[in-house]
């Protein structure tokens, strides 16, 4: 079972609640502190309740032994209780298993045999789970939160701003998306920020979102994006000098989203299509990104700087580096896998 959206969390930890089947496995995918602990709580008072208390161990797939969790798993307790298990970093683990074939095949044997009084917690940033190890998905029930994106995540601050009793319009909302990278978390940090910014004149105008977005990260993101587009990659290494991005992995996904956006732009508008006409096929993909009304000026931009075989060369580039990126969790590597990419496109294209 997977719950499609945040505002499902409470319901799904309700669920597992009341489950009478046994829940071996739990994927967690997100980076909530606070649903994690929710989903921990939920957890840990059920085990208490079915065996009288429960012991709580906590693993990173980034640190702990190979063997670790396997061994916590299969351990039985001296005394009664319930056993909660929690790997972050689940991923990093998962693929130091594949990559041992001994751990592998311990694990592929014992996975089914998990004790009714255990539970493990996967959390993943991301959902990455191979088909050597699919008896784990196959075991759990996933909570996996699809962040809102382009047209839909507009229309929910839209109407957030209006049961707040908040006076704004579209336009400035798409421009707040947009200042935010069309990201979720970021957008909705800013949404608040403006809330608190204009609490007593109840109205959010184009010139607050400039005012309160501008010392944002996800303002970093959007200069890089538009300097990008320019082909100013030139100060594009300067920002990347003087500024630490916290996910080198997140911003080079935006930049897959805006090559391979503007080549779509390309040949829509090659064929002889209206904007208009371009934007219905566009905002029906998810994951687009941002609102097309503001993107179309970046998307024009790029085109008239990279010919359509460059853009498919630096869209090569970005899925090297974006390879390079989802194998380490490192901030600083993920840095300067970046500047690498753009030395790269410092060298013509």
């Amino acid at each position: 079972m997977t719950a499609k959206s945040s505002g499902k969390f409470a319901a799904f930890c309700r669920k597992l609640d009341a489950s009478t089947e046994p829940t071996p496995y739990i994927i967690y995918v997100g980076e909530s502190a606070d649903e994690l602990e929710e989903l921990l709580g939920t957890l840990r008072q059920k085990l208490a309740r079915a065996y009288g208390s429960c012991d709580e161990v906590h693993l990173s797939g980034l640190d702990n032994e190979i063997t670790s969790w396997h061994a916590e798993l299969m351990t039985m307790p001296m005394f009664p209780s319930g056993r909660l298990i929690l790997v972050r970093h689940a991923e990093a683990l998962l693929k130091r298993i594949e990559a041992n074939a001994r751990a592998l095949q311990n694990y592929l044997h014992d996975i089914p045999q998990a004790p009714e009084f255990t539970v493990t917690v996967l959390q993943f940033r991301e959902k990455k789970i191979s088909k050597k190890l699919q008896a784990i998905e196959d075991l759990a029930h996933t909570y996996e939160d699809i962040p809102l994106s382009g047209p839909d995540l507009v229309d929910h601050l839209v109407a957030r701003a209006a049961t707040l009793g908040f006076k704004t319009d579209r336009d400035t909302i798409e421009h707040l998306v947009d200042k935010s990278a069309g990201q979720q978390k970021v957008a909705f940090a800013n949404f608040d920020r403006l809330i608190t910014f204009r609490l007593h004149e109840k109205e959010i105008r184009i010139e607050d979102v400039e005012e309160t977005a501008a010392s944002a990260e996800s303002n970093l993101h959007f200069q890089l994006l538009d300097l990008t587009a320019q082909r100013n990659i030139g100060e594009c290494l300067q920002l990347l000098q003087r500024h630490a991005l916290e996910s080198g992995e997140q911003f080079i996904a935006a930049l897959v989203r805006l090559f391979s956006e503007s080549l779509r732009f390309y040949y829509y508008r090659d064929s002889g299509m209206q904007l208009a006409e371009i934007g219905q096929i566009i905002s029906t993909r998810p994951m687009t990104g941002y609102p097309l009304k503001k993107s179309a000026e970046r998307y024009n931009t790029l085109i008239n700087k990279y010919s359509p075989d460059g853009i498919r060369l630096v869209m090569d580039a970005l899925l090297r580096a974006d390879a390079l990126c989802r194998e380490t969790a490192d901030a600083g590597r993920q840095q300067v896998i970046l500047t690498s990419l753009y030395l790269m496109l410092s060298r013509g294209t």
